[in-house]
């Protein structure tokens, strides 16, 4: 068996931390001349209320805690999604209308795994909305709610 060529360790150390060291200064140079990724503003007004909903059946209505999203564009807004505290998701499959109010329980919320919002149990601390703009662009709009 013939040894191959060697590097010391130094050597090794050495390199390692010059290919680290390369990697991070790259890094910092893209983010410092490209920037964060930023989405345009979505024209809506997010609050968290308590009103009457509708019960199953339609048997009256029940004072719920609900998220109350309303269109203050002059354009429809599909493909809108909602989440709360970036964890539980609501996707609706109808377009928001323009100056239309949508009232959602938010009881409705669920995780990627299904397990649904229960109001009270956590407080919300942001709602971010989502929407397809008339551009074909994604609009974001991120509301923060303090800590009670």
């Amino acid at each position: 068996m013939r040894p191959g060529p060697q590097v010391s360790s130094r050597a090794l150390t050495l390199s390692l931390m010059g290919a680290s060291l390369l990697t991070l200064t790259l890094l910092v140079l893209y983010s410092l001349f490209y920037g964060s990724g930023h989405d345009n503003p979505l024209p809506v007004q997010v609050t968290l209320d308590r009103r009457p909903v509708e019960a199953l059946g339609g048997r009256g209505a029940v004072l719920t805690e609900v998220v109350v999203v309303e269109n203050t564009a002059d354009f429809d807004l599909p493909l809108l999604t909602l989440d709360l505290n970036g964890q539980y998701f609501l996707y609706q499959a109808s377009p928001l209308k323009s100056g239309e109010t949508l009232v959602l329980p938010q009881g409705i919320f669920k995780t990627k795994s299904n397990q649904t919002f229960v109001p009270g149990r956590y407080p919300i601390t942001e709602v971010n909305v989502t929407a397809q703009l008339p551009s074909g662009a994604r609009g974001v709009a991120e509301v923060g709610f303090p800590e009670k």
